[in-house]
């Protein structure tokens, strides 16, 4: 009797350290990439009617993360959106990858009005866009968080993103 007493003792504790071992393993750790945006595609865009609104069925956003964050290299984020040409502000969705095929994350956002600030190493006001949401890893990881990306850039004669004359794009959140 005390020796199956002894025995289940002993078992119920090695099921409890082994039950625990994962929970531990899958605690999420703090996750954050900060990178530019050197480049934009001409895409696929075009008039919504006459609600003076366009739609992005898809262009390209390229960028790249230095070395030293938790994910680095080149990416490119292919998007579509909905939005105002006066204001270009509108939703966006799409998808992250890391070119090297290391990580995808899907992105969902809200590209903010423009705004006109002053950049000095042109001596003129640009406009700049700013864009807010969250994103989730689709391969290559699991994790979720937040990104904030902003651009100042030179329009097209249609008044589309054009040339990128700065940028930041920050990814925070959990892996």
């Amino acid at each position: 009797m005390k020796k199956r007493l002894f025995i289940s003792v002993v078992l119920a504790l090695v099921l409890t350290v082994l039950g625990s071992v994962p929970v531990l393993a899958a605690k999420p750790a703090d996750f954050s990439a900060s990178g530019t945006i050197t480049g934009i595609s001409p895409g696929d865009v075009f008039p919504a009617g006459e609600s003076g609104r366009w739609v992005v069925a898809e262009r390209e956003l390229t960028g790249t993360f230095p070395d030293g964050e938790d994910i680095s290299g080149d990416f490119t984020l292919t998007y579509k959106a909905n939005v105002e040409l006066a204001t270009q502000a509108g939703n966006l969705h799409g998808e992250l990858a890391m070119d090297d095929g290391s990580y995808v994350l899907k992105v969902n956002g809200k590209i903010e009005p423009l705004e006109f600030v002053w950049f000095e190493p042109f001596n003129t006001y640009l406009p700049k866009l700013t864009i807010n949401g969250r994103w989730t890893f689709t391969d290559g990881a699991q994790g979720q968080g937040d990104f904030n990306a902003w651009l100042i850039f030179i329009p097209t004669p249609e008044g589309h993103v054009g040339f990128i004359a700065a940028s930041g794009f920050d990814l925070t959140g959990k892996w």
